[in-house]
């Protein structure tokens, strides 16, 4: 499942070990950016960084797919996954492409979250900021 951002030296694990804080959407800027911070679990290993962000530059498609209302609040701020979303008949959701494949250049890039929403995204660029 795709949960790990991977930037050396870190590998980090998004849905286990950081918890979602929120989005800024600027449309006049063509900007999304994503917010994480450390979770407070004592299985977190110490060395990992307090704060995550994706910024998305170039924006040319944003969607938001709505929580699932039948589930608790407590999950809107963990990661399923992170893959694609494909406007596609043989597709259901959010796929999670095989490291080896290269994506569809018209696949949109998907946040997937345990509570049913989905964050859905077409950038000419993303990148992450890691804040230690």
């Amino acid at each position: 499942m795709g949960i790990y951002l991977v930037q050396e030296p870190y590998e980090l694990d998004l849905h286990n070990n950081f918890n979602f804080l929120g989005l800024d959407y600027s449309v006049e800027h063509r900007t999304l950016l994503l917010r994480w911070k450390r979770s407070e679990g004592r299985w977190i290993p110490p060395n990992q960084p307090s704060a995550v962000l994706i910024e998305f530059r170039e924006v040319s498609e944003f969607r938001f797919m709505p929580r699932d209302s039948e589930i608790p609040f407590t999950e809107d701020d963990c990661v399923r996954g992170i893959g694609y979303w494909v406007d596609e008949d043989w597709v259901n959701g959010v796929i999670i492409a095989d490291p080896s494949q290269n994506p569809d250049p018209k696949w949109l890039t998907a946040v997937d979250f345990m509570s049913g929403a989905v964050i859905i995204v077409q950038a000419e660029s993303a990148q992450a900021r890691i804040e230690a």
